[in-house]
């Protein structure tokens, strides 16, 4: 139960008000007894580890779940929990990480999917009152885009900003509550703050703002107040100007934790092992003619602004793009590489948009963990449960995925839990090199500690780990050497001590 009570204006109702939540599953308590409050004209950050019970609050609020016990209002008037309809008319509304946009086509049709296309009496598309509305809508969150070209092309703020448009239709200022879930998940470091700019603008309406994410340092950028959710109760309420980052990770994890930003752990003069992976002068993209050597038992981190070429870089030593270049590992080199080449050749890839590009998400957790090691369970030419059932089984328990079910679907699954099912993939197949894109994207500050001990683990038994991430704490927290990729080309390479955020921060700008 939430440690702070709040007392009601009845002249000045709370934008959501939150008493007595519960919602139960088989085997899991994923709320109990939750309390609290979201005033209007604030940013209140719901914050915890994956499987806190953040995903099922979220979810009752918008009507897909119907909780067991608990009572919430908005703007001072009951609300009906379970009712997705209610939620909508009270003035809830929903900005998720998947925005269910369409990247085909503009912001004008975008939008009008959503909210319904004007049209003349004849029935036909009235085309002027439906830019017109889409330009009013992203005129109240103060962004201004170009709604003509097609949002593929668009950067990701602006998507982000076209899905909050699209959910403010017919709505009153000063009234409500808009929820982000993981907003920045997706978004550089330098959109971020167009992000925050955009969800000031929201607040400055009145409009009351919840934002649901990992990124501490994000949150106390924005948030006025927040609440810790852990083992679904609300352990902590309060102003989050009066609480440190280091002391919002103890209180979602539960125990104290160290959220440094030093160097690697790594012992800074520890030699690398042989040479296991060789990539000569790889093009793709915005990569132009780029030198990799991958070690047995490193880290290497690689770092760079958007559109640096950062982002294609994972995807090209993996196969997984249309790429040139040369590939040796051990004694095989290829001049060409797809995603079943790189199998063969011992390279595991956990892409970064795991939902959309990783996973089955109506596959069962078990067949998503045996996809690539499939040609090992055959029997007499058939896959059968018999054999995939105890495969799937040791790799949850090894992985340390929760809960234990292999036959519920993936798509239900926590971010870090889903990360971990597609580690554990690459895994199953013993690959001697593992690309990492985005590995925390979306992951809780408990998740990610786990999956540094896990990439750390991997490196002691002799594994190549090659890690791409835009979060410098990624970075930081377990690469023992980290190269700085800068308009298609590394332009700077750091070890050991030398790996600091500063440090990166500057070869990333001023290289």
């Amino acid at each position: 139960m939430a440690s702070a009570t709040v007392t009601l204006d009845p002249q000045c109702p709370a934008a959501l008000r939150i008493e007595g939540l519960a919602k139960a599953f088989p085997g899991v308590q994923a709320l109990d007894d939750v309390d609290f409050t979201v005033d209007h004209g604030s940013v209140h950050a719901l914050l915890g580890h994956n499987g806190s019970g953040k995903s099922t609050l979220i979810k009752v609020l918008a009507g897909f779940h119907k909780p067991d016990a608990g009572t919430a209002w908005v703007d001072g008037e009951l609300l009906p929990l379970g009712d997705a309809v209610a939620a909508h008319h009270a003035g809830v509304r929903f900005v998720h990480q998947d925005l269910a946009l369409i990247p085909e086509l503009n912001a004008i049709d975008n939008v009008a999917l959503d909210v319904g296309y004007r049209r003349r009496r004849v029935g036909t598309v009235a085309w002027r009152a439906q830019r017109e509305l889409t330009l009013e809508l992203l005129d109240r969150i103060g962004i201004d885009i170009d709604i003509d070209r097609p949002l593929a092309v668009a950067p990701a703020v602006e998507r982000l900003a076209v899905a909050v448009a699209r959910a403010l239709n017919g709505w009153q200022a000063g009234r409500g509550l808009l929820v982000f879930d993981e907003p920045t998940a997706a978004l550089a470091r330098a959109e971020v703050e167009h992000l925050f700019t955009l969800i000031r603008n929201v607040r400055g309406t009145g409009t009351a703002v919840m934002l649901v994410s990992h990124r501490l340092d994000e949150v106390l950028g924005i948030a006025d107040h927040a609440t810790v959710l852990r083992k679904g109760q609300a352990v902590w309420t309060g102003e989050a100007g009066g609480i440190s980052a280091r002391r919002l990770a103890e209180l979602i994890v539960g125990h104290d934790i160290d959220t440094g930003s030093g160097a690697s752990s790594a012992p800074p003069d520890a030699s690398p092992g042989p040479a296991v992976m060789t990539v000569r002068n790889l093009h793709s993209g915005r990569i132009a003619g780029i030198d990799l050597e991958l070690h047995a038992g490193e880290v290497l981190g690689i770092a760079g602004l958007l559109g640096s070429g950062r982002e294609e870089l994972p995807y090209a030593v993996a196969g997984a793009v249309a790429a040139t270049g040369t590939w040796t590992i051990g004694e095989t080199c290829r001049d060409t590489l797809n995603p079943h080449a790189a199998m063969e050749l011992g390279i595991g890839f956990v892409p970064a948009e795991r939902g959309r590009e990783g996973l089955i998400k109506e596959f069962s957790v078990g067949k998503n963990l045996t996809l690539a090691a499939l040609p090992g369970l055959r029997r007499w030419k058939l896959i059968t449960e018999r054999a995939e059932r105890p495969f799937a089984d040791r790799w949850l328990q090894r992985l340390g995925v929760r809960p234990e079910t292999v036959s519920q679907p993936a798509g239900i699954l926590s971010g870090g839990n889903q990360q971990r099912v597609l580690i554990g993939r690459c895994l199953a197949v013993a690959p001697r090199v593992l690309v990492l894109a985005e590995p925390t994207a979306g992951v809780d500050v408990g998740a990610r500690e786990a999956l540094y001990e896990q990439v750390r683990a991997l490196t002691t038994d002799g594994l190549a780990v090659l890690v791409a991430s835009s979060d410098l704490g990624d970075l930081l927290a377990i690469c023992t050497r980290v190269a700085v990729i800068r308009d298609g080309h590394i332009r700077t390479e750091l070890h050991g001590d030398a790996i600091t955020e500063a440090a990166i921060i500057e070869a990333m700008e001023n290289s």
